[in-house]
């Protein structure tokens, strides 16, 4: 398969770097915490620890797992919370300039989290060539896209919510801790 007939995955490198860096200090944090907890009795401030380190783990890797895919039929944005699908024939302006948002026919605006304003990106241009990107797969498949309409749905993040369960369970267990 050629690689304008397959899918394409837009991401900024430095998001996945950033990422696995902070979930594995934050990680490491929380498991010293739980370690210490067993050596000395769980107390309200190490519960406290791990709950904010796990909380911190969890948002990291809801807002790094943001990426943009291209693929045959659609464009798909997948943000913190939320995934939108909206085939090309759905698409009418691409904007860029640091920050990728798509703007649909039926008046939505969809900001991609993956290519949101950043300063670095005055002088890389990680946008620009997202944007650029997807123009090229709207206009080579934007007459033969799907007729499906623009779908919207929560995004599951396994890992994130695993440790935002954790992160809630060791605040409530610090609380009914005490000091």
């Amino acid at each position: 398969m050629s690689r304008k007939n397959s899918d394409e995955t837009l991401r900024r490198i430095s998001q996945k770097i950033l990422s696995w860096s902070l979930t594995f200090i934050f990680g490491a944090v929380a498991a010293g915490l739980v370690a210490a907890g067993f050596s000395t009795g769980f107390a309200a401030g190490p519960l406290s620890g791990v709950a904010v380190s796990l909380g911190i783990v969890a948002l990291t890797q809801r807002v790094s797992g943001s990426l943009t895919t291209l693929r045959t039929d659609s464009l798909v944005v997948i943000n913190p919370l939320m995934t939108y699908t909206v085939p090309y024939a759905d698409i009418t302006r691409i904007g860029g300039g640091g920050t990728l948002n798509i703007l649909t026919h039926s008046g939505h605006e969809i900001n991609a989290t993956s290519f949101g304003g950043s300063l670095i990106d005055n002088f890389v241009g990680s946008a620009d060539r997202a944007v650029e990107r997807i123009e090229a797969r709207v206009r080579q498949h934007r007459s033969h896209a799907s007729t499906a309409p623009m779908s919207k749905k929560f995004r599951v993040s396994w890992f994130a919510d695993l440790c935002t369960l954790g992160a809630v369970v060791c605040g409530a267990a610090a609380g009914l801790v005490g000091t």
